[in-house]
């Protein structure tokens, strides 16, 4: 098995229990730095599509925006908010770490939205 490896958020006011209802995620990007690690494709239980309400980042501006998203909840039971706005998303990323692909990164870096943030 392979690795992903994903830049991921805290999310605000998440209840364990509503895991699997593809519930809409807040996160304050602005102000939080995102957490980065490998993640082994054994490590992940499940993982939901979702919607990331986010505080817009590198502005001042008091602006929210809306990204698509996933929620991972792993192995060890902690949940993980990562932004999937990208070509290789977190579905198709998992399926070439199942299959010993090469390593594939879901971070602000191939983010379409973090690179329009960033101008």
């Amino acid at each position: 098995m392979g690795c992903v490896v994903i830049e991921h958020f805290q999310e605000i006011e998440f209840n364990d229990a509503d895991f699997g209802k593809n519930l809409d995620a807040r996160v304050d990007a602005q102000n939080d730095k995102p957490g980065k690690f490998s993640i082994h494709s054994n490590s992940v239980a499940a993982f939901e599509c979702i919607k990331i309400y986010t505080t817009r980042p590198f502005t001042t501006d008091n602006k929210q925006d809306i990204v698509d998203g996933v929620r991972i909840k792993t192995s060890w039971g902690k949940h993980l908010v990562v932004f999937n706005d990208q070509a290789m998303n977190f579905a198709k990323a998992m399926d070439a770490a199942c299959a010993h692909q090469k390593i594939n990164e879901i971070t602000t870096d191939t983010s379409p939205y973090w690179q329009q943030c960033r101008r």
